[in-house]
């Protein structure tokens, strides 16, 4: 029973470790366009403008331009398609389609007679503020490094010894060995090189190609459940506050499978689970100088999240065997079955997202047109790993890490709205959204540590994106808007990271640099909200 509890806490630290990564850190930092059909049909740019939910999640400042209460809500259907190409190999393609509920939202308007105090809002409203249903597959045909490759990089230096039968699950503890270690060594992949302690040779033979299929699910959310409170003062300047709670539930699945060109190959299955929640603190405030021109600023703190994961990775050989000798000296040949990680692996650690800054600036045109900008800044060098009790030490080369391959990024929203009668409305809008990777790191000329038994990952291009919609009121009460969003993005996906060698082969140090697939990512978003005033 002692030991057992050993193990179990042993395997807790090892996952703290190596729980989570940069490329991590990023997909819980990253936000999607979101609100009301109008704030999407004009591109999410309504940090100036207020008296829409989605302008109150940029500005909580924009709650103080209500002049009534008002509740809504939005119902909205996603499609999208994948399509990734690894250099000339056939193109693979995935379809996906999702049916979303956006947000929902009540703001109360309480005016106070007072002159300078005009009026005294409240709101609540849920968003949901990004969405990881996708599916995605790539294939690789002759590809001249394997992920063995990477693993006997990474495993080189390590002793042999430490992959000793005796040791059982133990050898997970060990915080000098990476899982895939583990794995490659259990699984047949790499070989201990005779006459030596600490070197590794892999099964593939000098110059042997091998076809790579990887095959990804993702789902989840993260939610926002927002409280707001704002003021009016003299009709002139507006101020607000949000409290925010965060929950997040990302779920991954994937399947790596390498075919060797002498015949015989590998599958390697990842679990993953990220699941948690968190707050965050939201300031603004809009100055309206002159009648037509509205000026806004809002500060977004980061979300402080508490989280765990859990996850498990399944390595299964293809008609690879292990030889031994028996107590007779024969030479005894075994097919090698499918090796996994510990069950139930698990850890809880903490993560702060970056901060950001919203500027805006919008013009209302008489009772005909409203034009509106958006610009935000993004510091994502500040996201920030720790385990759960807060040493600090458990996720330096994470930190580390983050600090020398992220940025500070740049968001720009515009939106245009004409106003064709009293009850109905035309909207335009665009957006950019900027990736947060430094160029050497996106142009792979930096290593990526792999994280756990999952060797693949994603780095991703600028999100742009194009939106309409209408709006029609069928009483002065009760309006109805709809939107269409199209959204484009260009990712590299890579079967495993890049490597140098551990130890010089002949001399001289080998290094493998993979090369990523290209996949083009097009979503396309039709949205509805009903409302009503009161």
């Amino acid at each position: 029973m002692k030991k057992n509890l050993l193990l179990i806490t042993g395997v807790f630290c090892w996952i703290c470790s190596f729980g989570q990564g940069e490329i991590d850190a990023f997909r819980l930092s990253e936000n999607d366009l979101s609100g009301t059909a109008r704030g999407q049909a004009m591109g999410g740019a309504f940090g100036a403008l207020g008296g829409d939910i989605t302008g109150v999640a940029i500005n909580p400042a924009g709650i103080g331009i209500y002049r009534t209460s008002e509740i809504n809500g939005s119902l909205g259907l996603a499609s999208t398609g994948i399509q990734t190409q690894w250099q000339k190999s056939p193109i693979s393609k995935s379809d996906n389609m999702n049916l979303t509920f956006d947000n929902i939202s009540y703001v109360g308007y309480y005016p106070m007679g007072d002159e300078v105090l005009q009026s005294l809002n409240f709101g609540f409203s849920y968003n949901k503020t990004n969405s990881f249903n996708r599916n995605y597959k790539a294939n690789g045909r002759g590809m001249e490094t394997s992920l063995i490759d990477y693993i006997k990089g990474i495993t080189d230096g390590v002793r042999h010894e430490s992959f000793s039968p005796s040791r059982g699950d133990d050898v997970y503890n060990d915080p000098n060995i990476s899982w895939l270690s583990v794995l490659g060594a259990d699984g047949g992949l790499i070989n201990f090189v005779k006459n030596t302690r600490d070197e590794y040779s892999t099964i593939v033979e000098p110059g042997e190609t091998v076809d790579s299929h990887l095959n990804v699910s993702e789902k989840g959310y993260m939610d926002s459940y927002d409280f707001t409170l704002g003021a009016n003062l003299s009709n002139t300047l507006y101020l607000g506050a949000t409290m925010s709670f965060k929950s997040i539930d990302y779920r991954m699945d994937s399947r790596y499978e390498e075919q060797f060109l002498g015949g015989n190959g590998f599958v390697l299955e990842n679990y993953l689970q990220t699941t948690g929640s968190g707050y965050q603190i939201n300031i603004g405030a809009i100055w309206r100088p002159i009648d037509f021109l509205r000026l806004g600023f809002a500060y977004h703190s980061p979300v402080w999240w508490e989280l765990k994961d859990s996850y498990q990775g399944w390595l299964t050989p293809d008609g690879l065997e292990r030889e031994y000798k028996d107590k007779n000296g024969n030479i005894i040949k075994e097919p090698i079955g499918q090796v996994h990680t510990p069950d139930n692996a698990f850890a809880n650690y903490r993560f702060q997202s970056p901060y950001s800054c919203v500027f805006s600036i919008a013009g209302i045109l008489g009772k005909k047109a409203i034009i509106s900008l958006d610009y935000e800044i993004k510091d994502y060098r500040s996201m920030y790993l720790d385990d759960e009790n807060e040493t600090g030490s458990v996720y330096n080369n994470q930190n580390e890490a983050i600090d020398k391959h992220f940025r500070f990024t740049s968001t720009i929203r515009g939106g245009l709205e004409y106003r064709f009668t009293s009850r109905f409305s035309g909207r335009l809008g665009c957006a950019l959204i900027q990736h947060p990777y430094e160029k050497s790191f996106k142009n792979n000329e930096i290593e990526v540590a792999s994280i756990g038994t999952v060797p693949h990952y994603v780095i991703k291009g600028d999100a742009k994106y194009w939106t309409a919609g209408i709006g029609y009121r069928f009483t002065p009460n009760f309006y109805i808007d709809a939107a269409f969003v199209s959204r484009t993005q260009t990712d590299d996906v890579y079967f495993f990271p890049q490597m140098e060698t551990n130890r010089p082969e002949g001399g001289e140090y080998t290094s493998y640099k993979p090369i990523p697939a290209s996949s083009k990512n097009n979503t396309y978003k039709g949205l509805i909200t009903f409302g009503y005033k009161f």
